[in-house]
């Protein structure tokens, strides 16, 4: 599992970066908000850490980028922002989890964790492809190279659930 670490405090950064390696994750970390808004843009992370007070681009501006741009990457602000309403707009904004400085090494590992077994949630896929087949699940037709069906809720229905439960397209 890939991880990308935003965190412009060179000492936590280096200790989550250690950390989480030796847990077994390949681990990126930006010290500044446009290196990791450039990471997190172009790179494939299964999961982003990232701090809220950044240099040149704050977390938050961070996240609603990427959420705008439709990466649904799981987030976890790890911050020092610690009142409610912080943790409210965090979550609002689109983050997974948000946890506050100072932390727990052991608990930030456990959140980390539960957030990859989650991972992109297949609730909010509105297409599945095959070759050059394609399922729109919102307008329940299927399109490819040479042709275009119409399908009733049901079939869609069924087709989804089947995708869900074995990991398998139509």
């Amino acid at each position: 599992m890939k991880l990308l670490i935003v965190e412009d405090e060179s000492k936590i950064g280096n200790y989550l970066k250690q950390g989480l390696s030796e847990a077994g994750f390949v681990v990126d970390l930006a010290h500044n908000g446009l290196d990791g808004h450039h990471l997190a843009m172009t790179e494939v992370y299964d999961l982003l850490i990232l701090d809220v007070m950044l240099p040149d681009i704050d977390g938050w501006t961070i996240l609603k980028s990427l959420r705008e741009a439709g990466r649904n990457i799981p987030v976890l602000f790890l911050t020092a922002r610690d009142t409610v309403n912080d943790r409210v707009k965090g979550l609002e904004l689109g983050a997974d989890d948000y946890l506050v400085k100072p932390f727990a090494f052991v608990e930030l590992l456990a959140r980390v964790r539960t957030l990859l077994r989650r991972g992109a949630s297949p609730a909010n896929e509105t297409t599945l492809t095959v070759a050059d087949l394609e399922l729109d699940l919102m307008r329940r037709c299927a399109a490819g190279r040479r042709y275009r069906i119409g399908t009733g809720h049901r079939q869609v229905h069924c087709r989804c659930s089947q995708r869900q439960d074995r990991r398998n397209v139509l």
